[in-house]
């Protein structure tokens, strides 16, 4: 079984884990963190749409933000300022790994500074050059991390999987095809001269 989107083709299969963590609430943070990151839809290109969501070891959200616009503080610089304190073993959820296109490493920085012991990713990067890098970094500071469809395996995981892949569908779109992925709107009278308005 698989997800396609485009040239993207994610394959799914659906498995039982041994998890502690419940793949139902991990699917439900997912999505709202695909939510919140769809808000900035159209503002941040070319950057993906980002979107974090933290909760505590007692189920309660703390603190979420998402990538207002190019150049502004990462979803997970405010998702930490948010929670505050609330942070010390909490689980944040992004909709994407996160990107340090300037090398700064801030949104790794933000979760690992925060106290946070684990972190569900929804996708990995989708440009070749920063796929993996927050993963990879995030597990050398002993953070537990799950990836949707890699670690995490099951019917809802694989909708909210879905929620993801949507959200961020032009930069997929953009990164498989290398072509934008865009719309023109044209119009003309019926024949062919411009309108002139008095």
């Amino acid at each position: 079984m698989g997800f396609s989107l485009g040239v993207f083709t994610f394959p799914i299969a659906c498995k039982a884990s041994s998890s502690n963590y419940s793949h139902s609430l991990d699917a439900s943070y997912i999505r709202r963190a695909a939510e919140i990151a769809d808000k900035s839809a159209g503002f941040t290109s070319p950057h993906p749409n980002f979107g974090c969501v933290i909760v505590t070891a007692g189920g309660k959200v703390a603190g979420d933000g998402y990538l207002y616009a190019q150049g502004t503080k990462p979803a997970e610089v405010q998702a930490v300022e948010a929670a505050g304190d609330q942070c010390k073993g909490a689980t944040a959820y992004l909709n994407m790994e996160p990107g340090d296109c300037y090398g700064d490493r801030a949104a790794v920085s933000a979760l690992i500074q925060a106290g946070i012991t684990r972190v569900v990713i929804g996708i990995r990067h989708p440009l070749q050059h920063l796929r993996g890098n927050a993963i990879r970094a995030l597990r050398s500071e002993e953070l537990r991390v799950d990836v949707l469809g890699e670690d995490l395996q099951s019917k809802t995981i694989e909708e909210a999987l879905k929620s993801c892949l949507l959200v961020n569908a032009p930069l997929l779109y953009r990164a498989a095809s290398r072509v934008p992925f865009s719309v023109l709107k044209y119009a003309m009278t019926l024949d062919g001269e411009h309108c002139i308005i008095q």
